[in-house]
């Protein structure tokens, strides 16, 4: 409970005293006078992510201590002129500054050119490459710590005797009470020699003896999954959400560009570039006879 007492104080963002308009409604408890309401409890929960909005209805009563407690902090704070203190000021000024400018880019977001189900299929068509999920190979292996457990294992392979009893007989992996089986895996997921040897063998083919830093390996294709492209259906949301994205951000950079325009705005280059050559001074290493 303490957790969740902890995650809703962080969360919240208004405090019981900072409301200027007077709450109206069935008062579930006073503080020094000042009603803490149904309504107020009902809002401070919209502001919380959906994900804690059911387990925080089923716990009002604790919603309604800490606002009890954020309400007797924040008279404290003021009571101790806290609200004066100028590194206080500034960083209100600072949130206030971040809230408004981040209300100005979502009010010009919104302005952004629709997306129709047109313009989802287009980019589709264009952007297929974004959209391709690359070629994996499934591989047994058994790693061994010397070149001469490698030919031994290898000896009984081209025996005819199974590659898993042989990776449970030899492999220093734990894979080996699977067979050495390595599951599904992409390129740049192993290294490079493994890599390299798995991908090039055919299914069910086994490799000869491979030498990397982990030791000696013996590698058996079992599966291959082509390279294939994503559906339209499986993508159409996160494509949706790519353009929307693109125009927003399209549309607050021609916002911007247009602010500058009217705006004036000077910039000493002289100075910037000494403060840049300063930059690259403070990151050299300090060489002997200059300490």
């Amino acid at each position: 409970m303490k957790r969740w007492v902890l995650i809703f104080m962080i969360l919240s963002i208004s405090v019981v005293s900072g409301c200027a308009k007077k709450e109206t409604g069935d008062v579930v408890a006073t503080v020094n006078g000042v009603p803490i309401t149904l309504s107020m409890i009902e809002a401070k929960i919209e502001k919380l992510p959906k994900y804690y909005q059911t387990f925080a209805v089923q716990h009002k009563k604790e919603i309604v201590n800490e606002m009890i407690v954020e309400k007797l902090l924040y008279d404290e704070a003021r009571k101790r002129k806290l609200n004066l203190d100028p590194d206080i000021k500034e960083l209100i000024n600072d949130a206030t500054k971040k809230i408004l400018i981040s209300r100005v880019i979502e009010e010009e977001a919104k302005k952004s050119t629709p997306v129709s189900e047109d313009d989802v299929k287009i980019y589709y068509e264009e952007n297929k490459e974004k959209y391709m999920v690359p070629e994996t190979v499934r591989a047994s292996h058994i790693l061994t710590s010397t070149e001469e457990e490698a030919e031994a294992a290898k000896g009984e392979l081209d025996r005819g005797a199974g590659f898993a009893a042989v990776a449970k007989q030899y492999s220093k992996d734990l894979t080996k009470d699977r067979g050495g089986d390595l599951g599904y895996f992409g390129r740049d997921q192993m290294i490079p020699e493994f890599e390299k040897a798995a991908f090039s063998l055919n299914v069910g083919q086994t490799s000869g003896i491979i030498k990397t830093r982990f030791g000696y390996h013996i590698i058996k294709l079992t599966e291959r999954k082509p390279a294939v492209y994503q559906s339209f259906d499986e993508v159409k949301d996160t494509v949706r959400t790519s353009i929307i994205r693109d125009r927003q951000r399209q549309r607050f950079d021609e916002f911007t560009d247009k602010l500058k325009e009217k705006a004036k705005i000077s910039i000493n280059d002289k100075l910037l570039s000494s403060l840049e050559r300063k930059e690259d001074v403070i990151g050299q290493p300090v060489q002997k006879g200059n300490e």
